[in-house]
């Protein structure tokens, strides 16, 4: 009989190594689920990449020109806002080139009225699209370059001749000048240089005096006038004036002309040939249509005159009472076919209508305005000081 406790027990199968039982596939797959997430992983770093640039580049640009930029000209690109500054601020200050063939002459922008506008042109450029031109901003006081131009007329003007030769002279044509200004001043300054307007005159005929035995007053023409506006200056004829100047062509004048006049002086109405006064006491103003003329009276009494510019026909004046209710040392003026900028010594009487000064021409005694009172700006600043706010002014 055998002792079972001695027995050892039977040797328990051995589990050999082996693959592990693949799982079965379910009909659910999760290939495109990944593919969707990688899709949507990729785009969120490019649109991150994106902003990053984006921001990036507004670091190192701002207050920064950018590349190929220029101002009136000159390369400003990559500047800083400083250096941009500075450069904006030398060509504001560049002197102005007036320019007559092989002749130049340099003016101040003061001088001719010219003032560039540092911070804007510098806003601008700042703004400005890479390899954009950036123009100067400028404002121009036309009156200014007026005076300018008539200042330096004696030295470019050059007055035909008769003696040892005849020789045609060379003078400015202003009026055509402050017109070209004014309608483009940024493109006629653009490079501080400006083209003279000149026109070529014959040289005058000898004076003869056709008979008249007076003693002559002798006349300057100035820029805009006329024969006819001359010869009512002086309460004159035009034929008198042709004669005594032997004038070949009486349209014809020129900047700086000397002509004789048949008569004592400028003529200045009297009491009794100017028109009765608004009101017998106080300061009125009356401005006649029909003679061109302004008069100032005080207590009835008349103080002074001077030719002015009323409407045209197709923009009259209005006619009748009205009382000063506003005054403007400068003010601009514009309409559907104009723009004047600070019109000199302004006093609106009725609604538009003004009594004020006039840079942009010299026709005292014919129609030439939208229906204001023009004057000279000498002659406006008087009755500017000559009258208050309230003061009438009849227009007959």
């Amino acid at each position: 009989m055998v002792d079972r406790r001695q027995v050892p027990p039977p040797p328990q199968p051995r589990q050999l190594p082996g693959r592990p039982r693949p799982r079965a596939r379910t009909r659910t797959s999760w290939r495109p689920w990944l593919l969707m997430g990688g899709a949507l992983t990729f785009g969120s770093v490019l649109a991150l990449a994106a902003v990053a640039v984006v921001f990036l580049l507004l670091v190192v640009n701002t207050g920064h020109v950018a590349a190929g930029v220029t101002v009136a000209g000159q390369d400003i690109g990559g500047s800083s806002e400083r250096e941009a500054e500075a450069t904006i601020s030398n060509l504001a200050a560049r002197p102005i080139v007036l320019v007559d063939g092989l002749r130049q002459w340099q003016v101040t922008p003061g001088e001719f009225g010219v003032r560039v506008d540092v911070d804007g042109t510098l806003s601008d450029a700042l703004n400005a699209q890479p390899g954009s031109p950036v123009a100067l901003r400028v404002a121009i006081d036309l009156n200014q370059t007026q005076t300018s131009l008539v200042n330096l007329s004696p030295e470019i003007n050059i007055l035909p001749e008769t003696e040892p030769v005849a020789r045609d002279g060379w003078v400015m044509e202003i009026p055509v000048m402050l017109d070209r200004l004014w309608r483009d001043a940024p493109g006629e300054l653009a490079d501080a240089e400006v083209e003279l307007s000149m026109m070529a005159v014959e040289p005058p005929r000898p004076v003869a005096s056709n008979g008249y035995d007076g003693e002559p007053t002798k006349h300057v023409v100035e820029a805009g006038q006329e024969l006819g506006l001359i010869a009512k200056q002086y309460n004159v004829s035009i034929d008198d004036i042709v004669g005594m100047n032997e004038l070949a062509d009486p349209d014809l004048l020129y900047v700086g002309q000397e002509l004789l006049i048949p008569a004592a002086g400028v003529y200045t109405p009297t009491e009794e040939s100017a028109p009765p006064a608004p009101n017998s006491s106080g300061r009125s103003i009356l401005v006649s249509t029909g003679d061109q003329r302004i008069y100032a009276y005080e207590n009835g009494e008349l103080v002074h005159s001077h030719l002015v510019s009323t409407g045209r026909s197709e923009t009259p004046t209005v006619l009748g009472d009205y009382r000063i209710y506003v005054k403007y040392t400068a003010d601009d003026m514009s309409g559907p076919d104009y723009f004047l900028p600070q019109v000199p010594f302004t006093m609106y009487f009725y609604q538009g209508y003004a009594i004020h000064g006039t840079y942009w021409h010299n026709a005292f005694g014919r129609p030439m305005s939208h229906g204001c009172v023009n004057l000279p700006v000498d002659e406006a600043r008087w009755f500017f000081d000559f009258a208050e706010v309230g003061t009438l002014v009849r227009v007959v």
